[in-house]
């Protein structure tokens, strides 16, 4: 059977020319989230997001099951010469799933194809309308629809270009004006639309569209024109304009103009930790890309306890020079592990900013109109570059309110999840210390001297916490405390899982809280299976032994231990050969607490198969 799909518009699925129902409303987010991101692994925490937002059901994971394979029957085989009954057109793939699709049966492949050809106009006739109309209040894929229509634009701009180039601008003009109502602030566009106007004789009309576009700027972004679009107003009064100028083109990459500053740059970093040690390599990589241009958004991952917002922290206190507008710094759960409301973040955010008040300075709404604090705060960033450091994230859709949408302010993001629906943004895996990392750490808290006087007993402690800096600071600290204790004897005391959990949480009671959340927000299977791979002798294993601890078949566990890399609570501590000679690695604080609840009955829970 030949299907084909679009999503330049409302979404259609076609089998031999006719149209199909594509089923439930669910199943329709799902077939719309994966043909947005074709041919591109979408994470299944991704999917589940979109399918239930912030409440997923304790089955949502095998719900989700059921509606991909709701989809396999209505997509048929993947394209291709091998397409068949064995040839898939959604695979599973590294806790997350593909659609395939070749340009023939997707139309928003075709028109990147002819827009890629010169053939804009037939580019533009696959457009029915708005991308993906209808599901364009699912985060994911709006953001995937309004980058088609960020293309769709570009498109029809060197489209309009054309036809102005060869004096068909009168005959334009009605599609140039309807597309330049439905995106009133695109000034390339406006100035096409008004070189339209111009070359119909309409030059009264050209100057309106001038005047209503600076008036919509300066009422939505309080921003004046830009001085190419400024320029060709002039000659437009004075008469002089040509029939058909070359727009310039930075009216959409060019920052806007900074506006003046009616108070000192907010700072609301924490102190940069005094004993920061090493990470070179890191810090200078986030260095690089929250300073390198435009898509200025980091996502700092890592295992629990890996130091990623020490590293966050400490990169962004170098960066001062780079945000003269300021740095905030805002945590996105409370104290008690919960995710706080939107609003509160981003009001402690505007108060920081000063523009939180009705009557502040930058960014408060008009009076008489009702406050939005989502409103001020995108206003605030306009015009402004200052750097956001946005604290423990979980899930894209509580990064997405806070990002600038305009302006040439950058956000790093510190995650445990890889949040690979937050498109455009840099990843910056943070690994445990080095050895050597390790042991400097360490003789920074307890003296250099202690720890040179018994660098053996030094390194065999720092081992004993899997060179997290979380567990390297925690055993420095209680160290630091019993300094009559040498160190040969205390690394004796770290011998087993237990031992270093009760070592470590006598002085952090808080450890063994963040551990219990890291593994009891996870869905069902996946919590069960940190617990049961405590069963293990060690925190290093192969893909068979945990096959074996998990009580499943290989390939189960295959898709068990993707979802625990892809939520950072599990490492590759080898990954040449085949799939069997991997060897994974668990954090050893979460190896230790997990080793501490495998002894309980009630936490032996089989993994269910997929």
């Amino acid at each position: 059977m030949a299907v084909r799909f679009g999503i330049l518009g409302p979404l259609h699925v076609l089998e031999n020319g006719r149209t199909v129902d594509p089923g439930s409303r669910k199943q329709q987010i799902l077939l719309a989230a994966l043909l947005s991101h074709a041919n591109t692994r979408v994470s299944a925490d991704s999917l589940v997001e979109a399918l239930w937002d912030d409440a997923p059901p304790r089955t949502a994971r095998k719900n989700l099951q059921v509606y991909v394979s709701g989809l396999r029957r209505l997509a048929g085989p993947g394209p291709g010469p091998g397409s068949g009954p064995g040839v898939t057109r959604i695979s599973h793939r590294a806790g997350g799933y593909v659609l395939h699709t070749a340009e023939g049966e997707l139309d928003a492949l075709r028109f990147e194809q002819r827009a890629r050809a010169g053939a804009l106009t037939e580019a533009l006739e696959l457009w029915r309308g708005s991308a993906l109309d209808g599901f364009r209040d699912v985060p994911l894929i709006d953001s995937a629809a309004q980058r088609l229509d960020r293309r769709f634009l570009g498109v029809f701009e060197d489209w309009l270009d054309a036809e102005l180039a060869a004096g068909r601008g009168a005959e334009a003009i009605e599609r140039a004006t309807e597309t330049a109502q439905r995106h009133p602030l695109r000034e390339r566009l406006r100035m096409l639309q008004m070189t339209a106007l111009c070359q119909a004789g309409r030059r009264s009309e050209a100057l309106a569209v001038y005047d209503e576009l600076r008036q919509t700027l300066a009422h939505e972004l309080g921003l004046p024109p830009s001085p190419a679009l400024a320029r060709f107003y002039r000659s437009l009064l004075c008469e002089t304009g040509p029939a058909h100028p070359r727009p310039e083109r930075p009216a959409e990459l060019r920052p806007p103009a900074p506006r003046p500053h009616r108070a000192a740059a907010p700072n609301l970093l924490p102190t940069d930790p005094p004993a920061f040690t090493g990470r070179a390599a890191p810090v200078l990589r986030l260095a690089e890309v929250l300073t390198g241009g435009a898509g200025r958004l980091a996502v700092v991952t890592g295992p629990l306890g890996a130091g990623k917002t020490a590293l966050a922290v400490h990169t962004a206190h170098r960066l001062a020079e780079h945000f003269p507008d300021g740095r905030l710094f805002v945590r996105l759960r409370g104290e008690d592990g919960r995710p706080r409301p939107l609003d509160d973040v981003l009001r402690q955010l505007l108060a920081a900013t000063a523009c939180g008040e009705r009557d502040g300075p930058a960014g408060a709404p008009p009076a008489g109109e009702p406050s939005d604090p989502r409103w001020a705060w995108q206003l605030w960033l306009t015009g402004r570059r200052a750097l956001v450091v946005v604290d423990d994230a979980r899930r894209e859709s509580e990064v997405r309110p806070l990002l600038p949408e305009a302006g040439e302010s950058a956000v790093v993001v510190t995650a445990r999840p890889r949040l690979t629906g937050l498109e455009g943004a840099h990843r910056v895996w943070l690994p445990p210390f080095t050895a050597d990392e390790a042991v400097e750490f360490l003789g920074r808290t307890i003296g250099a001297e202690r720890v040179d006087a018994d660098r053996e007993s030094a390194a065999r402690i720092v081992r004993a916490t899997g060179l997290l800096p979380l567990g390297v600071r925690l055993v420095a600290d209680r160290l630091a405390f019993l300094r009559h204790v040498p160190l040969g004897e205390y690394g004796a005391r770290l011998g087993g899982g237990r031992a270093l959990l009760d070592e470590l949480c006598g002085g952090d009671p808080l450890v063994r809280v963040r551990l219990a959340e890291s593994v009891g927000e996870l869905p069902e299977a996946a919590h069960w299976a940190v617990l049961r791979l405590g069963l293990l002798a060690g925190p290093v294993f192969t893909l068979d032994r945990a096959a074996a601890a998990l009580d499943c078949d290989p390939g189960t566990a295959v898709r068990v231990l993707e979802d625990l890399l892809e939520a950072s609570l599990l490492t590759v501590a080898g990954a040449e050969g085949l799939a069997h000679t991997v060897r994974y690695e668990m954090p050893a604080l979460l190896y230790a607490y997990a080793r501490e609840r495998a002894g309980r009955t009630a936490d032996r829970v089989p993994v269910h198969h997929r």
